[in-house]
């Protein structure tokens, strides 16, 4: 990780730490996720009805956790 934006001398201060540990652990799950097998698109499942509108509703949560800044 590298030094802290903050200038606290040669200590890190707790919110670079606990960035660069968030970045650490995003890069890990990118790369697991390289490495997950796929399914071909025929042998995936359809969606309900009930799928596509769960999907729909956490989809506009998300956005509307993003517009808030959260």
């Amino acid at each position: 990780m590298s030094g802290c934006r903050h200038r606290n001398g040669r200590a890190l201060c707790f919110d670079c730490f606990k960035a660069g540990m968030e970045r650490t652990r995003a890069r890990r799950a990118a790369w697991t996720q390289k490495e997950l097998p796929f399914e071909h698109a025929e042998a995936a499942r359809k969606l309900s009805d009930q799928d596509v509108a769960h999907r729909r509703r956490m989809l506009e949560h998300l956005v509307q956790t993003a517009r808030r800044g959260a």
